[in-house]
């Protein structure tokens, strides 16, 4: 190749900015360039990835991001993790960590080439997110054929964006001539070379190819004198040209190897049947024959991808079954060494349709644990819906696959005409209810489930010998049953029917299926839901944390299904009023919802937010979850969250002093569903309305006290304010000590706190004076709402990820599992933990958690670490 010293200094500049555009069609020489470049600068550390078109899976792109990073630091390994959270892109919690991590680095250049691979809108808006936070040390450039659909004009404003394109990259015509000495061993004589100038425009694709033929060619002048026109029809005509020059059996090899991507010496000889493939390799660099290493170690080569294609258009034209055979045979050879992607993607380019689907099906659970779903299903779409019709196990896979991705109407779609076909037998019905009732989390109408589950249910008790197909080993009778069993539960839970939700989910732990760990580990944590939903925290509390140690046990702790089981430990840590707490286990249960867009979770974590809001007395937080310009899940939320949702909002309402537009928010005279019960009885009483609420008390008291041991409290709550507006002071005294009696075995503050207002609280402060415990623990923590900001008080003020590390500091949570939980790896923790000892004036952990506390930064009296602590392994 020629070197370039011009365009390499330019090329220079990328240094200064955060990002490097390389933008020219194929054949331009941007992938020499950036070799050359990479060449003369061994003073920086370069992380290079060739994009293809799997990479537009964001598991496998973050996997091969992070792993392409060791080779700066090892630890980035690590972060390969954290792509179970991708939610379609890279991800909130892989961005963090790497935002972190990079500013450790030396000067290094991430290299994207061939980014025009990518399509998937989310991963394009991802790597913007990426690039906008990278640090000075850190540059990327990326080589693509198009311009990337990446909004760039904030980095073009602020001049921190540099773009090489097309007429840049054109080689001089000292460049030209140089290449064509190199290649044909031969000066080119000035006329020749002045018309190959001109006609090639110096696109160094056109300029190689000329050159080759050239070679070959008895009369130059003639040879420049017939081609012309665009970059497409010269290199056609140069490489017919090319062709026709070879030997008929070079020819014929070209051709053969051209359906092949990424070559090996054994696949070579395994696909043409010949032995000596490292003599053809060596012999096809040494003739310029477009063929480029991919690697280091020059053991995997392709062709360039322009040639590559105008080989195979002549294949095509000439041998038109031979593709399809060598696409084959590179497919038998992958397979049979376990490289399953690029076994599956020879089939499906050779159109062996049915080879593909064998292929894809003999995966198993392990693309679910995994979070492969998205590369599997492209698979699948990509194989002709005629060609898969008559395949039931294939639909059944399809519809599983996309609901596990959160496309739950195009799963209900999919698996519902699989349940109504007449082919379908019992074993494929009930594979299609039971997996349609699982996307309860996702769908606003729980009672779909409900039924899917029951017909599911049915079908397996009716039929105990029907024989049921094995799709990715997640449709035994047990696994079957576990899902109908626990998605009932679930959607009675989001219906509103407690009771009900904790008699199936309980049930669903007695079945069989429990056994397979993410199943485990989903169900536990639903149930915990349940429990912190109805005020029973210690139960919660000792299943969450369940859940969340077999997640540890069997690598699934950043896998999605975990999300119920934080969220059940943030509502109870909310509930005791240990927001510190609440907000490490509410992040972590909204990202993994988020990874798999759990519409459900994600109102539920929306309402968490909310409830912390209203802890600290952010009352103007509490969202309207009628007005549709609030931020908030694409869907609507299920029954059971939106009575929640709606009553917090007329709770901030309420507290500042608004209980008739509390009342007016919610329209009906009197509610059918507990927490606007709770609130609209709340609001008469503010207004003074005595008469009325005692009046709606007495019609709704069992809808209260349905909502579990927390709607019990409630009641003796609002019984016992009603008692102090009638002035019957020793009546309301009475009814405050049963609600505190009810709530101390669980250590339950909010509800009084939160819930209840100045009456309530005066109520429990004249009952703390002869009690302890609750009672004193309620009062405290209502004289810290009043206390304020004490962060923003100290010299230096912790920043945000700061506040985060410390909040795990009481828990006995080690330097690998906090730094787990903040993705970032334990050296970047370490750092954190030396500014927090600095800002507080301590030198060690025990001593900043006492100054944190003294100064109202963390919880007077932390959560028992036995019980919240998060193991993982």
């Amino acid at each position: 190749m020629v070197d370039r010293p011009l365009l390499k200094r330019r090329l220079d500049a990328a240094l200064t900015v955060p990002l490097t555009l390389l933008v020219a069609p194929p054949g331009a020489g941007k992938t020499v360039l950036l070799d050359q470049w990479a060449a003369d600068h061994p003073e920086l550390a370069f992380v290079r990835i060739d994009l293809d078109s799997l990479d537009d899976d964001p598991v496998r792109f973050a996997r091969r991001l992070s792993t392409a990073m060791t080779t700066v630091h090892p630890d980035m390994a690590q972060l390969s993790r954290f792509a179970a959270l991708s939610a379609g892109g890279l991800g909130g919690p892989l961005l963090a960590a790497l935002s972190a991590e990079l500013e450790s680095f030396p000067e290094t250049v991430v290299i994207l080439d061939d980014l025009h691979h990518l399509s998937n809108a989310i991963l394009l808006a991802d790597l913007g997110r990426f690039i906008a936070a990278l640090p000075m040390n850190v540059h990327v450039v990326m080589s693509t054929r198009v311009d990337p659909a990446i909004p760039w004009s904030g980095l073009r404003l602020r001049n921190h964006l540099l773009e090489i394109r097309q007429d840049a990259l054109a080689m001089t015509r000292e460049e030209t001539a140089e290449l064509l000495t190199k290649i044909t061993n031969n000066v080119t004589s000035p006329a020749v070379l002045d018309v190959l100038v001109s006609r090639t425009e110096g696109w160094a694709a056109g300029v190689q190819l000329a050159g080759i033929t050239l070679k070959y060619h008895d009369r130059p002048d003639e040879f420049v004198a017939e081609f012309g026109g665009s970059d497409r029809l010269v290199a056609e005509y140069l490489t017919e040209e090319v062709l026709d020059a070879l030997p008929p059996n070079g020819r014929a090899l070209l051709l053969r190897m051209s359906p092949l991507d990424t070559m090996t010496a054994d696949l070579v000889n395994h696909v043409l049947g010949r032995e000596d493939a490292q003599r053809l390799f060596e012999q096809l660099r040494h003739e310029s024959m477009f063929f480029v290493p991919i690697d280091n170690r020059q053991e995997r080569f392709r062709f360039h991808h322009l040639f590559r294609d105008l080989l195979r258009y002549r294949l095509r034209a000439e041998r038109a079954d031979e593709e399809a055979v060598i696409l084959g045979r590179a497919a038998e050879y992958h397979l049979n060494r376990g490289e399953f992607d690029a076994g599956v993607e020879y089939l499906l380019r050779a159109r062996d349709w049915d080879g593909a689907i064998d292929a894809i099906m003999t995966r198993g659970s392990d693309i679910f644990e995994r979070g492969e779903m998205r590369t599997v299903i492209r698979w699948l779409t990509t194989v002709p819906e005629t060609a898969r019709a008559h395949r039931l196990d294939v639909a059944l896979e399809l519809g599983i696959l996309l609901g596990m991705q959160g496309a739950a109407a195009r799963t209900i779609d999919i698996l519902g005409r699989v349940a109504e076909d007449s082919r379908a037998s019992v074993g494929e019905r009930a594979i299609a209810y039971a997996w349609m009732s699982a996307t309860v989390q996702w769908n606003p109408r729980p009672e779909d489930s409900i039924r899917a589950g029951r017909r599911a249910l049915s079908l397996l008790d009716e039929h105990p010998h029907a024989s049921i197909p094995n799709v990715m080993r997640l449709s035994s009778r047990g696994l079957l049953s576990t899902i109908a069993t626990a998605s009932v539960g679930r959607a009675h839970f989001l219906n509103g029917d407690m009771a009900q939700a904790d008699a199936w989910l309980s049930r669903a732990l007695d079945t069989e299926g429990v056994a397979y760990p993410p199943f485990r580990v989903g169900l536990l944590g639903s149930l915990a839901l349940l429990h912190a939903w109805c005020g029973r925290a210690s139960e919660a509390e000792r299943l969450a944390v369940q859940a969340l140690d077999v997640a540890a046990v069997t690598g699934l702790v950043l896998h999605p299904i975990s999300a119920d089981a934080h969220l059940a430990l943030a509502m109870v840590a909310v509930d005791r009023g240990l927001e510190d707490a609440s907000a490490a286990h509410l992040q972590a249960g909204e990202l993994r919802a988020e990874a798999n867009h759990r519409t459900q979770l994600a109102w539920l974590a929306l309402y968490q937010r909310a409830q912390l809001a209203a802890g600290d007395g952010r009352l103007e937080q509490t969202p309207d979850p009628a007005d549709r310009s609030t931020p908030g899940p694409v869907s609507s939320p299920a029954p059971a969250l939106r009575d929640r949702l709606m009553a917090i909002h007329m709770n901030g309402l309420r507290r500042t002093g608004r209980a008739a537009e509390a009342l007016h928010s919610v329209g009906d005279p009197i509610p059918t569903t507990p927490a606007i019960c709770f609130e609209t009885i709340a609001a008469h009483l503010s207004l003074g309305d005595t008469t009325t609420a005692a009046g709606i008390l007495d019609a709704v008291a069992g809808v209260i006290a349905s909502d579990g041991l927390r709607g019990e409290i409630q009641l003796l709550l609002l019984r016992a304010w009603a008692a102090e507006a009638e002035d019957a002071h020793d009546e309301a005294l009475e009814f405050m000590a049963e609600a505190l009696d009810r709530a101390e075995p669980e250590r339950l503050v909010a509800p009084f706190t939160a819930d209840g207002g100045p009456v309530v609280l005066r109520l429990i402060d004249e009952l703390a004076v002869d009690r302890v415990g609750l009672a004193q623990v309620i009062m405290t923590r209502a004289r810290r709402l009043d206390s304020g900001n004490t962060n923003a008080k100290l010299a230096d003020p912790l920043t945000e990820r700061e506040l985060e590390v410390l909040r795990y500091l009481p828990d006995r949570t080690t330097n690998a599992e906090i730094a787990e939980l903040c993705f970032v790896t334990v050296n970047t923790l370490k750092t954190h933990m030396a500014h927090i000892y600095r800002k507080l004036g301590v030198t060690g952990r025990s001593a900043a958690i006492d100054q944190a506390r003294q100064l109202g930064l963390l919880d007077p009296v932390s959560a028992r670490a036995d019980q919240v602590r998060v193991t993982l392994r």
